[in-house]
């Protein structure tokens, strides 16, 4: 089903072999917010639209409690494997039908590459659904994909458009381009903290 709304379509995709969007390894910019110091964000994370789960390992390195949740079951497969003995939770679901015991449970979501995925017209959705699952206090540490073109997933991310979305749910913190983002991403993406409401 060529559909983004439905878990097929993903699956699909990391059955033809490595996905595009996939480097390998975390983001540069995500390591960078947390390189050299231990962030004052609480312990337990939420990693939405994981993937291989970089981030997810890399966080959970750190001394961090995982969640890591993927929409198409091959990549949460492959993490669960890797993650064997940690402090990580695989979970395979719909972002919009987690379990109802992650209402308000986490400290922090670090997102990179879901929010792009989002069909725009969910897109309002997933801000509320992202400050739900978010306890008093917690964070969202983003990083977003300004791609320039109309048509996805990837669905182009500009500043405005994540204003007009998780302005309801969330206060911006800070905003800005990061000056080591993938090559070929380069003056593509914004780093972005932001605090539930």
């Amino acid at each position: 089903m060529d559909d983004p709304r439905y878990s097929n379509f993903w699956q699909q995709r990391y059955e033809r072999g490595k996905p595009g969007w996939d480097k390998g390894e975390p983001a540069p910019p995500l390591l960078g917010a947390f390189a050299g110091r231990q962030p004052d964000y609480g312990g337990k994370i939420l990693v939405p639209g994981c993937g291989f789960g970089h981030e997810a390992m890399y966080l959970v390195h750190l001394g961090f409690d995982v969640v890591a949740v993927d929409f198409a079951s091959a990549p949460i497969a492959d993490l669960r494997m890797r993650a064997a003995g940690l402090s990580l939770l695989a979970l395979q679901c719909d972002i919009f039908t987690l379990p109802q015991e992650y209402s308000g449970y986490f400290d922090l979501v670090v997102e990179h590459t879901c929010f792009c995925a989002i069909p725009l017209e969910r897109r309002g959705e997933y801000a509320k659904t992202m400050a739900g699952v978010l306890g008093d206090g917690g964070q969202l540490l983003g990083l977003f994909w300004e791609l320039g073109e109309e048509d996805g997933p990837p669905f182009n991310t500009s500043p405005q458009d994540l204003h007009d979305n998780f302005d309801p749910f969330f206060i911006f913190d800070t905003i800005e381009k990061p000056d080591n983002s993938f090559p070929g991403r380069q003056d593509e993406e914004w780093l972005v903290r932001m605090t539930r409401r």
